[in-house]
Parts: structure tokens; sequence; C-alpha cells
């Protein structure tokens, strides 16, 4: 900034301050992250092994007095940037009126540390904050940006004199603002730089008094590298047992000889119910593929600078497959084939079946894996009987993990695990082993795959597809974002980000948010109406008042988790998918399907994967309030209904859903199909639409 525009700037700041007198001050200390403005590239320190070329160094409290905060710092210490949906604070010398604060305080894009990307904005662009809370207790302000950032960029967090008290007064400059706009080189002098600019744009009602600049993590890098690194591993695809191929019209019987014991070995007999799912479905094949293993003993990945290259692990895991092959001849080439992801609570052998029906009318095959730490343990087999009383087992192998060493493998134990680091990044990594292992599927099909033997490919190598619902919903966009050998994909009932669902939904994720806050040291909990309170408000709400003991703690922690597993949650990739596409990477087609008053993944973390992703117009917004005024017997929860109906008015729903999602396919995404006649002759009315605007509240 050139020495006569600091000085105009800083004269302008210094008189904004003149005209109170013993007024209420924008205190401004950027070491302390308690006071900030927060946040503020003050907290970080130079690495040029970073893409950013920073690296974040947040203080740590009384690691005696709080260890699991100090494990959750040093999570943090290793990225290279703020996270892309940073808690925004700013602190105030006493009271001030709450209602001023969105009109006060916002964000200007400033550059991109790199040219990879389009980026989400223009450099200059302003962004408004939201969910904007205050706690009168400290007199501090706490908001979100209005929209996602872009990753590795710089931004200033701009507080501006509209701020007001409760008399109605302007809010002043803290001296100690003043003084670092006045100093030349270093931290102060890009801030002077990036708040001058932006004053002289300020109308004279408005003046600059403080604020901060920071840079945002670098969230794919990790990813796209180990991507590259796979190019080179081998596939290594065998058909499982003496026979792999088997008829559907012979069969009788599938059962999951599930190992729920560790030593010894014990199982437990779980019968699938999926033959009646499978009309048009005429064959079953098994079979398995390598994929390189970046996972540590504790399902974690070491992280490593983002500007470095990820090697590839000497370990690799065999993963098993299954897919449905549709009863009609396949076309030349192989039949097209969907990737189909499962629920949470799902595995490959419960919701995929669901669909492959309706993708089997289309000509698609489906094809499926577990995810990471799903399925139970690895001696796990599956048992076949034909109708004529013989039956066949070949393996199952699970990819569960008894982390929590009480010998018992749980059906999804290995990537769930609630606690304080390594734990907290689990979730993180196992998404993105996940999203990795997809991506080596995707090489094993484009490579050819002879299923049957019979020396021709069975899955065409050119027509990949992707269908994925729940955690493979948040898996697909991190596999879309990257991936460039799929163009088309559907992510059911999906959120962004998965930190947020533990502040709103209820059920399986409440009681996981409960464990987690309990299994830290100290543990962090306070009661509330659901046994905890966040006390945070939703998008376009008015500004809290924080009033519940305990709540700022609370968010803290929920930040710390969200900043810490970014680099594998499907809100730091959804920008990726269209609207900036990484290297390399071709632009998507995605139609995202959700149903108002979700309980598992509630709507605002899926209108909120939605405004990532910038891809509203093919949205598809299920309207579940209207079919339970219709049929009452329905689920109250529309999370997994595409796939599990459950009843007869249910099965209506899924049918209508699964064809939306098949003929989208089908088209190549070209658009997003009416499927409204299938259920109008039940309901009365049109269940299913392109929304205009994206539902922002919990709808339960």
């Amino acid at each position: 900034m050139k020495p006569e525009l600091r000085r105009a700037f800083a004269a302008a700041v210094l008189a904004a301050g003149a005209m109170q007198a013993a007024g209420v001050r924008v205190l401004f200390s950027p070491s302390a992250p308690d006071v900030g403005p927060f946040p503020t590239d003050a907290l970080t320190v130079a690495d040029s092994a970073q893409k950013t070329g920073l690296r974040i160094n947040l203080p740590k409290p009384n690691c005696d007095a709080e260890p699991s905060t100090c494990l959750e710092i040093a999570a943090v210490n290793q990225l290279d940037g703020f996270s892309i949906e940073p808690r925004l604070r700013v602190r105030f010398s006493s009271a001030i009126d709450p209602e001023t604060l969105p009109d006060g305080i916002f964000l200007v894009w400033l550059d991109d540390l790199t040219n990879e990307e389009y980026g989400l904005q223009p450099f200059n662009s302003v962004t408004p904050i939201n969910s904007v809370s205050y706690d009168p207790a400290t007199n501090t302000a706490y908001a979100e940006p209005d929209s996602v950032l872009s990753q590795h960029r710089r931004y200033a967090l701009v507080v501006t004199s509209a701020v007001r008290d409760p008399k109605g007064d302007a809010v002043e400059p803290d001296p100690a603002f003043l003084a670092c706009i006045g100093q030349q080189g270093g931290y102060c002098d890009r801030l002077a730089a990036a708040l001058g600019r932006v004053a002289l744009q300020l109308g004279p009602q408005r003046q600059v008094i403080g604020g901060s600049v920071f840079t945002t993590m670098t969230v794919t890098a990790w990813l796209e590298k180990a991507r590259a690194a796979i190019q080179v591993a081998p596939i290594n695809f065998k058909r499982t047992g003496a026979k792999n191929v088997f008829a559907v019209a012979d069969l009788s019987g599938l059962v999951l000889k599930a190992q729920t014991g560790v030593d010894p070995p014990s199982f437990t007999n779980i019968s699938l119910p999926i033959l009646s799912q499978l009309q048009g479905v005429g064959r079953i094949a098994f079979g398995s593929y390598t994929s390189p293993n970046f996972l540590n003993q504790d399902q974690t990945i070491t992280t490593i600078p983002t500007a470095l290259d990820v090697a590839l692990p000497p370990a690799s895991k065999e993963i098993f497959f299954n897919v449905f092959l549709p009863d009609k001849p396949a076309p030349p080439g192989g039949y097209p084939a969907v990737i189909v992801g499962h629920s949470i609570t799902g595995s490959r052998f419960k919701e995929p079946p669901a669909v492959a029906s309706a993708m089997a009318a289309e000509g698609f095959a489906v094809i499926a894996i577990n995810a990471v730490g799903f399925g139970y343990g690895p001696q796990t087999t599956l048992a076949l009987t034909d109708k004529a009383g013989n039956t066949v087992e070949i393996a199952a192998t699970g990819r569960s993990v008894d982390l929590n060493g009480d010998g018992i493998y749980g059906q999804n134990e290995g990537c769930i695990l609630y606690g304080p680091p390594p734990n907290a990044v689990a979730y993180r990594d196992c998404s993105r082993q996940t999203a990795l292992d997809m991506m080596q599927l995707v090489r094993m099909i484009k490579a050819g795959v002879d299923l049957d033997g019979d020396g021709v490919v069975d899955l065409d190598r050119n027509r990949i597809y992707y269908s994925g619902l729940c955690q493979f919903g948040m898996f697909g966009a991190m596999l879309m974002a990257v991936e460039p050998d799929i163009q088309t994909a559907v992510l059911t009932s999906a959120p962004g980000s998965f930190v947020d669902t533990f502040r709103w939904a209820p059920g399986l994720v409440h009681a996981g948010a409960v464990a987690a806050l309990n299994l830290r040291k100290p543990p962090l909990f306070d009661a509330g109406p659901q046994g905890f309170d966040y006390d945070w408000p939703l998008r376009n709400q008015p500004v809290r008042m924080i009033q519940v003991a305990g709540a700022v703690a609370l968010q803290e922690y929920l930040e710390r988790a969200e900043w810490t597993m970014m680099p594998g949650d499907p809100l730091g990739f959804a920008p990726h998918l269209r609207w900036s596409t990484l290297p390399g990477v071709p632009m998507k087609r995605v139609l995202f399907q959700f149903g108002i008053g979700d309980l598992t993944m509630p709507n605002p973390c899926e209108s909120n994967l939605v405004r990532a992703a910038n891809m509203r117009e093919t949205t598809s917004l299920y309207r579940h309030d209207l079919a339970l005024a219709v049929a009452p017997d329905l689920v109250k929860d529309p999370h997994l209904l595409f796939y599990l109906p459950g009843t007869a008015s249910g099965q209506v729903i899924a049918q209508a859903g699964q064809r939306e999602m098949v003929e989208f396919l089908a088209t190549d995404g070209l658009r997003v199909p009416d499927v409204n006649y299938l259920v109008l002759p039940l309901f009365g009315k049109n269940l299913f639409g392109v929304p205009q605007l994206l539902p922002e509240d919990l709808n339960y």
C-alpha cells in the first residue's frame, strides 16, 4: 500500500474514533484467538512446504487441565489455513446493539494463492455474514460467512462503524488497531493494504474500525495427489470363490455369516431379504480388487504438508464387491455401471440391491463395496442357497475394526468413532480412504472386467456413473470433485458438513454427539432440552442472544472438529463439482435428492451442500410433509425412503425417487425428470420438484 494511502486510511480511522468520546471499541488483539478479530493470519507461521506458505499456530491452554483441547488444537495446527466455513469472532469493549451486526461486519475476497482453479468469486467481492449470535457475557459476536469460501485464498474480515452501541452511537476503533495499520511490514502491512482498499469504497456513513486478514486452508490437495499416486498401483481383480456368478432365478436365500467376535472368532447369521427386490436382475456376481491402504492402525491418515506429493503406501487391502446384472443381454462393450453406495447404517448388501431393479430396467449394472469400517470382521462369509437346497459359501470379508477393544466387530465400527484426536479425525480419513477405494474401483472397470470368465468384458469401460445415499452421498461429493472418469452422479440425503449434523440431528447422530462430548477430558457437556444445547442460530434467523451456559465452549469444539475434518468433508469438495473445477477434472452433472424433515441429515445441512456446489437447479426436493398428511403410515424420517420404503405408500415414493435418479443418469444428467405422475394417483399432488428456495429450517 502506498504510504500516502496508508496515512489517509489511518487518518480516516482515527477521525472516526475521535468523533466518539469514551465509546464502545472493537477490541483488537490478533494474537489472542478469544479477542481477535478472528480468524487472522497473525495466528500462523511461515511454512514453505504448504501451498499457502503458512501453517496454523493457535496457542494451547494448560494441557494438564484440558488435554482434549490441546489434542484438538494440535490437529488444527497441522493445517495450512483456516476453515472454508470459519466461525467468525469480533469482540467489543462493552455492550453493543446486536441487531446492527449483520450490517456492520462482512468479508472481502482477496487474492487466490494458486491459479489452479477458477475460484468462486472475483477479487474484491463482498460476502455478508449469516447465522449471527451475540454473547452478552463477553460482548462477543459470532457468525459464519453467508457462503462457503474458496480454498487457499486470502480474505479480509471487515468491521465498520455501522455496528452501534445500545444508544445508537457508532462503535470506535481500538488504539491497538490504529497502531497496527500505521506500521510498516508484516501482518499489519497486509491488514492496512486490504482494509485501506475497502475504506476507499465505503460511503461517508461507514468507516472501517477493525478487522483482520486471513487465509483459508487447502482442502482437496491430499485427495488429488493420492489419486495420482494410485494410478500405478496394481488392481488384482479376482473372481470370488470357485463359483462367483449366480442366476437370481435359481437362488432361494442369502445369509451373511457376519464375524462379530474378534478372538476367538464368533459369527452371527444375518438373513439378507434381497432376492424379492431384484426384479429385472438376472445375475449376481462377486469379486475383489486391491486398493492401496493409506490408513494407519488407528484408522487415521498421517497429515503431510499440502505442497508435498503423496507417496503410494506399501500396504493394500483386498476390497470385495458385488454386481447386480440386468436380465437383458449386455450391449456391445458391456453394461453401463453405476457405483451405488450404502447408508451410515447399511452395507453393500442392503441399499444397493434396493435400487438394482430400477437400474436394471434402464440397462444399468449396479456395483457396490463396503465403506471403510463397515461389513463386520474379516472372516465374514456369504452363504448362497439355490432352490435345490445346495449352498455355496464365498468370502465376504468385512472392513470393520475393533477400535474400542471390546472384542466385538460392530457393523460400522472403524469409521465412526467419536472422541478426541486421533479419533476425531477417524471419519475424515475413512471418508478419504473410501473415496480412493472407489477411484481404484473405477480403474478396475476401465481396465476391463470379465466377471464370469467367458472372455467378454461385462461392464462398459467408458460409461461409469455414481449414486450414493447418506454417507456415500458425502463420499460421492469427494469422488466426483476429484475423479475425472465419472461424469454424472446422484447424491441422496447427503449433508455438508458432517459436523453440522451434530448441531441439529436427533437420534443416532445426537447419541454420537453425546458420546463425543463425554469422551473429552474434561468432558464437554451442558444440560439442555436434548441433553445439550449449542445455542446456535440457523441461517437467515434473527441475531441470537447466547444464553445457555457452556454453549460457547461447545461451539468452539465443533469449530475445531469441522475445521480439522474439512479435507474429508463433502462441503470442501462441493464447490469443485462445477463452480470451480480442479485441474484435469471436467464439470460434473449431479442430481441432489433430499426430503423435507430429514431427521438423520437435517435439511439445513443438505441445503448447505447444494449451496456450496451452486447446483440448486439440479436439486430435487421431496415434500415428505405433504405426503405424510395423506399417508400417515409413512416412516417419519424420509432419509432412507428412496431405498427402504417400509410401507405400500412408501413404495410409491421410492419408485418415484428411484425413477428420478435412473432417468437422470440415463440422460447423462441433461435434465431433472418430472416423476410426479407416479405419485399423483395416490397422493393427489406433486411431491417432487426443483426448489425455488433451499429449505433452511429443520422442518421436524
